[in-house]
């Protein structure tokens, strides 16, 4: 090596560009002949030396060396047609939903545009946004990019300070790759409204330029008014942070119903302007040549190698999409304030959480975004000082009292705890361990409700996170009650533990989640893990249902109706998932007895006496879970066998017992389903929860009819001659209930 260059220290970094080397294919070529695990080392020239060689001298990997592209956009030669406007706007939205949809860097997106990279290089330079304006050619078509250009350097820096504040910034979900920003927040938010309004009369002298018959063109400017509209509004959400929230109170705030009803017009008439946009054509449209480059790359201090740029290649329909997406969800982080109470409250972060805004299974997303970093800012607003904690800028709501109120609707209303909190004179003693215990366990309820703000993936660890957390807490918090006991708090008759019983149902509810994101995560891939799957959500469900039962024996006891209601609603609504795990679980039995294993092919391929192995593997992390006790692999394969003898001996009466036991299950889940529209009627949730809720047991209602559908036509394959070495497994999620698949018996391709 030393051959090819002279070494490190006698390279002078300020020669000229040509008298480098590239030395990074003959250094491929020399290391493919080395054996693997074989050191090479020599003393002239360290590892680290020539790790730093490489970086330099390869310009694939290094900024530096890439070769700067001419376009200067004051340049007479770029006078700008209509059309190339309305390509070089279009592929600036591009820019800035790849960035934010596809996680693709600033340098690469955004950046990449040249009248983006030289407004804020000269601005740097001059820190005068007038100073920029006035170096640029003028022109009614050049004023537009340029004040667009603006408009979106203030949306972009609007985006990052959000993503500062909240947990999402310099994660995978929103990359800056690793830029130095600090310069993008020196612009003034006054001189960026002054500079980005474009006047009626510019509008009119493009309309002037186009004859009344020219219908395309027309379009084009109507784009040109709309995507100015897009960034306006999202930089408008600014003004929900001075909102004045008070929480639960939202009918008796007309200054706020007012606002946020404004607000949401204002969202859902831009998605009407985005549905416009699939009209007009603008991948068919050149942007001007080198408008878009790396030149950005190269100037700005970025601190990640050479990446192509993607926006131009991206589709318009795409982008579209996803502007639908961010409004759509932007809208429903505001609608959080609807909530009356504390039980609404969770049940519209829960549909936030699990909202998906597409149909591709092997592409799971949570809310978009930026409204993930808009709902954390929203909702965490005021924490700017440690000391502070309050929700949504109430100064008369903390995150302690929030997750009081949660636990007192859910059934502590009327208990001996909550009748003590409204006593003048208190026990001291049992108070002050129920304040300290409130201000321990409310921390990680606060992360909770930050769960929206997490892609599925991170939903999942931190769910797993919470598990064990209460999993610890039910010990500690059944202490405590026995102490309330000793110390005669708690009378002697006392015969369940409100406290606790709280605690257990937040434990059950979390390892059920956790199965079910498992399952939605395509975590599962073996037939046989789908079968123990859903004989982990039965056995599940069944103590969750138990445990309601107990909780509404406590709620029944404090004669509280609203307590008894809800609960009533969970216990059927676990119902209805009960009973489709169990269909499921039939399915998935009589493709085991079909002797079907294994899916996809050769993905998960065990011995049969290592099946155990395979098992154990798949439920480790809930081996610290003692309360209920998981199925051990034991049990699960005598619970597989029960069915498999009569399955192999009396075929016909096993079929007969399958069919009516699908019956059973519908009319079961059938029950569950008119009782829980009833039950939803009563509750006086705001209209947008309510139809989400109806939506959802619709889905369910109509996944567990596919699912029987499913099982009819497994039974017609068994009941078939054919062979099932001619045919393998389908799951199908597409067009299924994101927590159930469907299945399916196909033949096999020739491929």
């Amino acid at each position: 090596m030393s051959e090819l260059v002279p070494p490190l220290e006698d390279l002078d970094i300020n020669r000229k560009r040509q008298d480098f080397v590239d030395i990074t294919d003959k250094f491929f070529e020399l290391t493919n002949e080395i054996q693997y695990s074989h050191i090479v080392k020599s003393k002239e020239f360290p590892l680290l030396h020539g790790t730093h060689a490489l970086e330099i001298l390869n310009p694939r990997l290094d900024t530096f060396l890439l070769e700067e592209v001419i376009y200067d956009i004051s340049d007479s030669a770029n006078e700008l047609t209509l059309e190339e406007t309305t390509a070089i706007i279009g592929n600036l939205l591009k820019s800035l939903t790849s960035w934010m949809g596809q996680n693709v860097s600033i340098p690469n997106s955004i950046l990449s545009c040249e009248y983006i990279s030289q407004i804020l290089e000269i601005y740097t330079k001059d820190i005068s946004l007038e100073r920029v304006l006035t170096k640029f050619k003028s022109g009614s078509l050049n004023e537009i990019i340029i004040k667009f250009s603006i408009l979106l350097i203030s949306t972009v820096r609007f985006i990052l300070a959000l993503a500062m504040k909240s947990q999402i910034y310099e994660e995978e979900d929103l990359n800056t790759s690793t830029m130095n920003l600090n310069w993008l927040y020196e612009l003034s938010p006054n001189e960026i409204i002054k500079h980005s309004l474009v006047s009626p009369k510019t509008w009119k002298s493009i309309q002037e330029n186009v004859e009344e018959n020219d219908d395309i063109k027309t379009k084009h400017i109507s784009l040109l008014k709309n995507a100015f509209t897009i960034l306006q509004s999202i930089n408008s959400l600014e003004s929900i942070y001075q909102w004045d929230i008070n929480l639960f109170h939202l009918k008796s705030s007309h200054d706020l119903t007012s606002k946020l009803g404004n607000k949401l017009t204002q969202l859902e008439n831009v998605v009407e302007k985005l549905n416009e946009f699939e009209s007009i054509d603008i991948d068919g449209i050149h942007v001007p040549r080198n408008c878009f480059n790396a030149n950005s790359q190269i100037k700005f201090d970025n601190q990640a190698p050479p990446k192509v740029l993607p926006v131009v290649s991206s589709s318009w329909s795409d982008c579209t999409l996803n502007l639908i997406q961010l409004f759509n969800d932007c809208s429903d982080v505001l609608k959080t304030v609807q909530a009356s109470n504390s039980l609404e409250f969770m049940e519209w972060l829960k549909y936030l959480e699990n909202k998906r805004n597409n149909n591709d299974a092997n592409e799971i997303n949570g809310l978009h975004i930026f409204s993930r970093v808009l709902f954390f800012s929203f909702i965490n607003s005021n924490n700017q000082q440690q000391e502070q904690d309050f929700v949504f800028r109430d100064k008369n709501l903390r995150f302690k009292d929030l997750f009081y109120s949660y636990m007192k609707e859910l059934l502590l209303d009327g208990s001996k705890i909550d009748l003590e909190f409204q006593k003048r004179i208190k026990n001291v003693d049992a108070m002050q361990q129920i304040e300290y215990y409130l201000e321990t366990v409310s921390l990680l309820f606060k992360e909770s409700l930050f769960l929206p703000t997490l892609n599925p993936s991170r939903q999942r660890q931190f769910k797993c996170k919470e598990l064990r957390y209460w999993n610890m807490r039910q010990v500690e918090t059944g202490q405590l009650e026995d102490y309330f006991r000793q110390i005669h708090f708690y009378t002697p008759s006392e015969r369940y533990y409100p406290l606790t019983s709280v605690i257990i149902f937040f434990k059950l509810k979390c390892i059920l989640e956790v199965i079910l994101k498992s399952i939605e995560l395509n975590l599962f891939k073996d037939i046989r893990e789908y079968v123990s799957v859903y004989y982990q959500v039965i056995v599940l469900v069944y103590h969750l249902n138990h445990h309601l039962d107990n909780m509404l024996g406590i709620a029944n006891k404090s004669k509280k109706s609203k307590l008894s209601l809800y609960l009533l609603y969970l216990k059927n609504e676990y119902n209805m998932i009960y009973q489709l795990s169990i269909l499921k679980a039939k399915g998935y039995e009589l493709m085991t007895y079909l002797g079907f294993y294994y899916l996809p092919k050769n993905l998960i391929h065990q011995l049969s006496n290592r099946e155990d192995l395979l098992y154990n593997l798949q439920w480790r992390q809930f081996n610290n879970i003692t309360d209920p006790e998981m199925l051990s692999y034991q049990d699960f394969k005598s619970r597989l066998q029960v069915n498999e003898k009569v399955y192999q001996n009396d075929f016909a009466n096993y079929i007969e017992s399958l069919n009516g036991e699908a019956k059973l299950l519908v009319g079961e889940f059938n029950k569950s389903f008119k009782f829980l529209n009833i039950l939803l009627d009563k509750l006086d949730w705001f209209h947008e929860l309510k139809s989400i809720k109806r939506l959802e047991f619709e889905n369910l209602h109509g996944e567990i009819h596919k699912t029987k559908t499913d099982i009819e036509n497994l039974i017609r394959f068994a009941k078939s001659s054919e062979s099932i070495a001619g045919h393998t497994i389908k799951i199908s999620k597409l067009g299924r209930h994101c927590y159930f698949p469907g299945f399916e018996i196909i033949e096999k391709t020739n491929n």
